[in-house]
């Protein structure tokens, strides 16, 4: 298997939160270009600084894997992230080492309750932000504690939250990974 590394690289100009978000929709339009229609990916990531809790990050690093060399060369994340050369440190591809921590799976945690509709239909109606409509729902949003990067929809243009959860793994599942390089099964390594 084999990997290659972002780092972002914020700065008084560009916060990290807002660079991920510009980020993170060029990595998703470029993993969605490689996807056979109707198929998965073979392109998964992971975010080796991630945190959940209290303390939630993605921190500034991404890793995307893929099975063989040729599928990341051929991705060319350097080109899809041409804009914001000068806020993203890219490695060159290498092999995932020997010795890992172990398996993970990084997926998409939706917060789909009856609260969380009521605060985004009143964000929608209203147009305040989803962040103001969820402080009218204090006692009936239970929100996990999970690190999330904003996105905008390229289909409808509506903004929404791409909340990521981790779950640890005993061993390897490769199953294909989503638009987003997200799977509910497919494990990537971690170290």
């Amino acid at each position: 298997m084999f990997y290659q590394e972002l780092t972002l690289l914020p700065d008084v100009t560009i916060n990290i939160n807002h660079l991920w978000s510009k980020v993170y929709t060029q990595i998703h339009l470029a993993l969605a270009s490689q996807m056979p229609d109707g198929a998965k990916g073979i392109i998964g990531v992971s975010f080796p600084q991630y945190e959940a809790g209290k303390d939630m990050t993605l921190g500034s690093k991404l890793r995307l894997f893929a099975e063989t060399k040729d599928v990341l060369d051929n991705l060319e994340i350097r080109e899809w992230l041409r804009a914001y050369r000068e806020y993203v440190h890219i490695k060159d591809v290498h092999s995932v080492p020997a010795d890992i921590d172990g398996y993970a799976v990084f997926r998409r945690h939706r917060q789909d309750n009856d609260a969380t509709r009521k605060a985004r239909r009143y964000a929608k109606r209203h147009g305040v932000s989803f962040e103001e409509a969820k402080r009218l729902y204090p006692e009936e949003i239970q929100f996990k504690d999970y690190p999330f990067i904003r996105m905008n929809s390229e289909t409808n243009h509506n903004r929404f939250c791409l909340v990521i959860e981790k779950v640890h793994r005993d061993g390897k599942i490769v199953e294909g990974f989503g638009s987003f390089g997200l799977d509910s099964h497919s494990t990537v390594p971690e170290f």
